[in-house]
């Protein structure tokens, strides 16, 4: 993030060059963190995954739209994913024209191709977490209630190097889980939170959170008491700064997760 000149319209690639030596000689410029080649790509497995899970919600929302246009009640519970009877169900369901099977029929092919490339892919995550770069980190981040191999991984990729946050303080800033802050003389306000970051990693913590409230009872309590006061959205993002928080120590520590216990237990 570089220092913004208020006032100033001119903007050319000399005053650009200029600007941007003063602020280095200045110690005035942030470092950023920099991935191995080897660990761009793979990241880019675990990202690549996630876009063909989000392309295949959209496809199958373009498929639920289609029936409620046309009017058309599904037999199944409202919270019955898509399993094999529901595209069965699909693929044997009477249209009252060609055009309109014709579409269904494009739709129902895209959704179980994507089904099928995403089964791939997990595969590949599967077994990249198996690997000495990440095993027992993941072995670490599957003590947490609510955090699986696909959200482990997502964090690891994403995050790697842990030991660059100094403090809890840091990563929950770098992560965008912070209270923004409008303040000015003798009045302090606290907005929501500033969604800098990573935001793959966020809402994967939160995710997590969800999970996690109802299996650690110290977090549920945490949880409860900032609902009543918050709201369950706000109470939720702090639940996920807590986690985001303890994870840094969990790796930092190599210690597990305790349920129940304020800090991680050395390993």
């Amino acid at each position: 993030m570089i220092p913004i000149e208020s006032g100033n319209r001119v903007k050319t690639d000399k005053r650009d060059s200029r600007k941007l030596a003063r602020l280095l000689e200045s110690d005035m410029l942030k470092k950023v963190f920099v991935l191995t080649e080897e660990e761009r790509m793979h990241r880019e497995i675990v990202r690549t995954r996630r876009q063909l899970v989000d392309h295949r919600g959209s496809v199958a929302r373009q498929i639920k739209n289609k029936l409620l246009f046309y009017s058309i009640s599904s037999p199944f519970p409202s919270k019955y994913g898509w399993g094999r009877p529901y595209i069965q169900w699909l693929k044997d369901l009477p249209c009252p024209s060609q055009y309109l099977r014709q579409s269904l029929d494009i739709l129902i092919h895209l959704y179980e191709y994507l089904t099928e490339k995403i089964r791939l892919m997990t595969k590949s995550v599967v077994k990249l977490s198996c690997t000495d770069k990440y095993a027992h980190r993941m072995k670490l981040l599957r003590s947490i209630p609510g955090v699986g191999i696909l959200t482990g991984m997502e964090m690891l990729v994403e995050l790697q190097d842990f030991v660059r946050f100094k403090s809890s303080e840091q990563i929950a800033s770098y992560m965008g889980l912070t209270p923004s802050e409008y303040s000015t003389g003798q009045y302090v306000h606290q907005g929501r939170i500033t969604r800098c970051g990573n935001t793959r990693v966020r809402a994967a913590l939160v995710e997590s959170s969800w999970i996690l409230v109802g299996r650690d009872p110290l977090m549920r309590a945490k949880y409860l008491k900032l609902k009543s006061v918050k709201g369950a959205k706000r109470a939720i993002v702090a639940i996920a700064r807590k986690l985001i928080i303890r994870i840094r120590a969990m790796l930092l520590h190599n210690a597990p997760y305790m349920t129940g216990g304020s800090m991680v237990q050395a390993a």
